[in-house]
């Protein structure tokens, strides 16, 4: 069995190419790992060395070599482009025009190595790893892959896997059937040529310039082209202009979702990290990718807590304290609530513990403010919060179906008005539940009935997550077993006989029926009857 990093580690200890294009010549560097790069320095004689930075970079007389690990690699690569643009480098070139399609022109190098650098960037650099990735996904999804990037390039264009696979295949996770493409080229004359060719279905959004491709293989194919937004104020959708790679990769939420697999067939299998990415993905460190990045979509936020919890990753201090600047200094009222409600549903909905979500509010990220801005997060929320994932995780584990969403939400608001619920994008049911906080209005004492069948009668006019927030309210050992053995009842008993035996007893249609199989059912409790023949003979004495 695979261990989780060892794709990574692969990758790390393997040498990264990078390719710049200038006064029609390319130049190749080669980034080492930095004991490969001192092996390299040692070995080469200091008369065939043009130029040398100790532990960062080297020239000799036919290669150029970067240490791929040293802290200060942006600003040694920045420097390196400065001095061959202005003549004061002499680098061996490359005159193969096949290495032409993996180049950036060294002047728009330089541009987006020093705009990387004002955003902190400090590995920032245009990595090229010739790996074998391809051939970790499932047989079927690579050859569609392949056949989807190949039509592309017939059209001139380039097709790239990026996104969650990536990183996911990386780290060795289980993979699900999303597949995110990224098109350099136009995505609608791309959609309608796969029309035309294979028949294949398409969703296209102009405003957007993404689709998503129908297919017979089940996947989920969203496909984007390759863009730049701009945020007319915070937290709006954005205006998108068409862009390159470069740019598109530059306004993602995090280094570790702008990994990226060139699909094209003279190139397929390359990953690309232009960001420290690979690094950040073995560390488990959640970064983001400009200091404005929470100013435009502050769902990152969310998006980057969920990480951290569900994914085990972990914010940076960086991207901590700039999230906690983004809320306190931003103004997120026009945030749709909807957006925000769809991004913490993939958190809330989780049927996992997340009790670090409250440790999170309390003491780093008032991320809630989103939802209601004067929210403040205190000692007995937290403590309600953390009971509330004790009864969840009980659920869980005794197979009672609850709705993990709604309960943590209304743990966390509880005292919301409902004027403010009602403008919720819930469900009239979840509003109803909300609202009403019926669990107020059951009292303790029936939990020291004698009778179980009256005992379930009282507490079966409750939902799961009413008795739920019962219990976290009223949290003793005898209520949290009484009311999961009640559920559990719920939905394990079963009533011997129907509507139809009393039909055929002679009894009418109407609530009658209803409430004779009650009567069974109430002796079924009692354990007066266990079968079928049982519940007749007694209805029989009954009726």
């Amino acid at each position: 069995m695979k261990n989780k990093n060892d794709l990574l580690n692969k990758l790390l200890n393997s040498m990264a190419e990078e390719y710049f294009s200038f006064n029609n010549k390319i130049i190749k560097v080669n980034n080492l790992k930095e004991v490969d790069f001192q092996k390299i320095a040692l070995k080469i004689d200091k008369e065939d060395q043009k130029y040398y930075i100790e532990n960062n970079y080297l020239i000799d007389q036919d290669n150029v070599y970067f240490n791929k690990e040293s802290v200060n690699l942006l600003k040694y690569k920045i420097q390196f482009l400065g001095k061959i643009k202005s003549g004061q480098h002499k680098v061996p070139y490359l005159n193969n025009y096949r290495y032409q399609s993996l180049s950036i022109d060294l002047d728009k190098g330089l541009d987006l190595l020093k705009k990387y650098q004002k955003n902190n960037h400090n590995q920032a650099s245009f990595l090229h790893y010739k790996s074998n990735l391809l051939a970790e996904l499932p047989e079927e999804r690579k050859e569609l892959l392949l056949k989807l990037a190949a039509e592309a390039a017939e059209l001139g264009y380039n097709l790239y896997l990026v996104g969650g696979q990536v990183r996911d295949l990386l780290i060795n996770l289980p993979l699900n059937k999303d597949l995110d493409l990224l098109l350099d080229g136009d995505l609608k004359e791309f959609f309608d040529h796969l029309e035309e060719k294979f028949g294949y279905q398409y969703d296209y959004n102009n405003k957007f310039s993404t689709g998503f491709l129908h297919n017979e293989y089940g996947y989920s194919i969203d496909i984007a082209s390759c863009r730049e937004e701009k945020y007319h104020f915070p937290g709006s959708l954005p205006l998108v202009e068409k862009a390159d790679l470069f740019s598109d990769l530059f306004r993602r939420d995090f280094t570790i979702n702008t990994l990226v697999i060139d699909l094209h067939p003279d190139r397929k299998g390359i990953l690309y990290d232009f960001f420290g990415g690979i690094n950040d993905l073995k560390n488990g460190i959640l970064k983001v990718l400009h200091n404005y990045s929470f100013r435009d979509d502050p769902l990152r936020i969310l998006r980057g807590i969920r990480f951290q919890i569900l994914k085990d990753f972990k914010l940076s201090a960086e991207t901590v304290e700039l999230s906690r600047r983004s809320l306190k200094n931003y103004d997120y009222h026009k945030l749709a609530l909807e957006r925000v409600f769809t991004e913490l549903a993939y958190l809330f909905d989780s049927k996992r513990d997340i009790s670090q979500f409250s440790s999170i509010l309390l003491n780093q990220i008032p991320v809630l403010k989103l939802i209601k801005d004067n929210f403040e997060f205190n000692s007995s929320i937290d403590a309600n919060f953390l009971k509330g994932e004790k009864m969840l995780a009980l659920s869980r584990e005794k197979e009672v179906e609850v709705n993990h969403f709604l309960v943590r939400l209304m743990i966390l608001f509880y005292n919301s008005k409902e004027r403010i619920i009602k403008s919720w994008p819930l469900s009239i049911p979840e509003k109803k539940t909300f609202i009403r906080k019926n669990w107020q209005d059951l009292n303790a004492s029936v939990f020291d009935l004698k009778d179980p069948a009256l005992r379930f009668r009282e507490l079966e006019s409750y939902q799961p997550e009413e008795l739920i927030m019962f219990t976290v309210q009223n949290f003793k050992q005898e209520y949290v077993e009484e009311i999961f053995s009640h559920l559990q009842q719920r939905d394990e008993i079963e009533i011997p006989i129907s509507g139809h035996d009393l039909l055929e007893m002679g009894v009418a249609q109407g609530p009658e029926i209803r409430e004779y199989l009650l009567e069974v059912r109430d002796q079924i409790l009692r354990r007066q009857i266990s079968s079928r023949r049982e519940a007749l003979e007694y209805l029989k004495e009954i009726i």
